[in-house]
């Protein structure tokens, strides 16, 4: 009876530290993803961001990790790219300018979405160098977006957001997708 309840504690104990361990480990992952040297970047927003979503927050692998940040971005990019479109067909009224600045993002969000497709299937299937780079180009297209209202002397707080969520999604995930590259390049030798 002494043994069994030693055996119990200890595993109790065991699955305690190995649930702690794995915490950790994801813990360190997210923030390894979010540490980035840009202006304007908020390391803590990213936690924050990252740690949201559950899909996100309970990976255990760097694979899992990239594959998941990349769905999230593609999710929050086509919300993003549908309030875009509808705003643009709903947009009769408004100035030319607006309207301009419209259809350019859309444009420029169909690139967001369409490189966060690529870069997913990229990871999936090794091409870490190209998923990098369909990362950054989703970065980039967004950016575009924001440019285009920006030049135009206009606002809007939504496509701002979705542009800013963009930029938190592809860079966090490039990072883990080098680290992804570097460690098969590292044991390839």
């Amino acid at each position: 009876m002494y043994s069994i309840r030693n055996i119990s504690i200890f595993s109790i104990f065991f699955l305690l530290l190995a649930s702690q361990t794995k915490a950790n480990f994801n813990s360190n992952l997210i923030e390894k993803a979010c540490t980035i040297n840009k202006p304007n970047w908020d390391f803590n927003f990213c936690i924050k961001l990252l740690n949201s979503d559950p899909k996100i927050s309970s990976t255990q692998t760097p694979f899992d990790l990239a594959i998941a940040i990349i769905q999230a971005g593609n999710s929050h990019a086509s919300k993003t790219q549908d309030y875009i479109n509808k705003k643009h067909s709903h947009e009769g009224g408004t100035s030319i300018v607006v309207s301009s600045a419209l259809s350019v993002c859309s444009k420029w969000y169909g690139g967001v979405v369409g490189a966060f497709v690529i870069a997913l299937d990229d990871v999936q299937h090794q091409k870490f160098q190209s998923a990098s780079d369909h990362v950054e180009s989703a970065n980039d297209f967004a950016k575009n977006c924001e440019e285009a209202f920006a030049s135009r002397n206009v606002q809007d707080n939504e496509i701002s957001k979705g542009d800013n969520l963009v930029m938190y999604f592809s860079l966090s995930a490039k990072v883990v997708i080098n680290v992804l590259g570097e460690t098969i390049n590292y044991t390839t030798f």
